[in-house]
């Protein structure tokens, strides 16, 4: 079957390869919470958004290495 931990990892890649800007954005309103800002008005920087779905394609490359991997 494979190593759960890299499974777990290209899950987390393909969120965030699949779905940048609603990762991004979650986050984006997680970070404004106890801030004056609206939760609704949150919008994450385009370059945000970009390295998200650059870093869950890494994710899931790693993950695949660890969980098919010597």
């Amino acid at each position: 079957m494979g190593n759960p931990a890299g499974l777990l990892l290209v899950a987390f890649g393909l969120l965030g390869a699949v779905w940048p800007y609603k990762v991004t954005r979650f986050g984006e309103q997680m970070d404004a919470i106890g801030s004056k800002r609206s939760l609704s008005d949150v919008e994450p920087a385009d370059w945000n958004v970009m390295l998200t779905r650059i870093v869950g394609g890494v994710c899931i490359l790693f993950g695949l290495g660890v969980t098919f991997g010597g």
